[in-house]
């Protein structure tokens, strides 16, 4: 994350008022003329000393401000999907095909589950040859997922 570094126009006016200050005060002085080199040598380092001083407590007081620069990634929103268009996730099967194993809806368990099970696409009604449990291939009813979920349907998940 990119940060950079803003002062405040009041922090900045405040720092310039009291360099200012502490660079003219020893200046106004009315002893300045009678004061020996040994003085004007500590003033010129008190000086030195206090801006330094100033200039720490500036550094120190370091106010970030995040980068905007790139923008915040929009919330992904959830859609709800009307009852018509889930379907029972229990009824979707697993079987044995001569292309290796895949998954489709069985019309017999969406019919028990699925109240719209009337209302399904042809197109999406299909007969496939799978394996059944004792090894021999037979011919089966399905509903293709990947054309239902094409047409808007979806699998109800459970959470």
């Amino acid at each position: 994350m990119k940060r950079h570094l803003t002062t405040s126009p009041l922090k900045l006016a405040l720092s310039a008022t009291l360099a200012l200050a502490l660079s003219v005060a020893p200046v106004s002085a009315d002893n300045y003329g009678s004061r020996s080199d040994s003085q004007d040598a500590t003033t010129v380092i008190g000086i030195l000393l206090g801006l330094a001083t100033v200039g720490a407590l500036l550094s120190s007081q370091k106010n970030w401000k995040e980068d905007k620069d790139k923008p915040s990634r929009p919330h992904k929103r959830v859609r709800r999907v009307p009852d018509h268009l889930q379907l029972p996730a229990n009824c979707l099967r697993t079987y044995r095909t001569q292309q290796g194993k895949q998954k489709f809806f069985a019309p017999r368990c969406l019919k028990r589950n699925f109240s719209y099970a009337s209302d399904l696409p042809r197109a999406c009604r299909d007969t496939i040859v799978a394996r059944n449990k004792n090894g021999i291939y037979v011919a089966r009813k399905v509903y293709r997922s990947g054309c239902l979920n094409n047409r808007g349907y979806r699998t109800k998940t459970t959470y």
